[in-house]
């Protein structure tokens, strides 16, 4: 099975960069996930669970803030 030129590059890229470092024990950066990895995760993890994500009574000003926001464009939008 072929895996193409680009991920052989990469690693010969990665090789040549790691020789030509200087070998001072610098600092070792913190692991990091590629961009997306953790946002897919997050989608999975809350498509499973059923626990409510905003309080009961925050949401329910929420909606009737919403509601009452609605409520007047519809009255302006309405003829006289």
């Amino acid at each position: 099975k072929s895996t193409g030129g680009k991920a052989r590059s990469k690693q010969t890229a990665r090789k040549a960069v790691s020789k030509s470092a200087p070998a001072t024990g610098g600092v070792k950066k913190p692991h990091r996930y590629r961009p997306g990895t953790v946002a897919l995760r997050e989608i999975r993890r809350y498509q499973k669970s059923t626990e409510l994500l905003i309080r009961k009574l925050p949401f329910q000003r929420l909606v009737r803030e919403i509601a009452q926001d609605i409520r007047t464009y519809i009255r302006l939008l309405s003829p006289p």
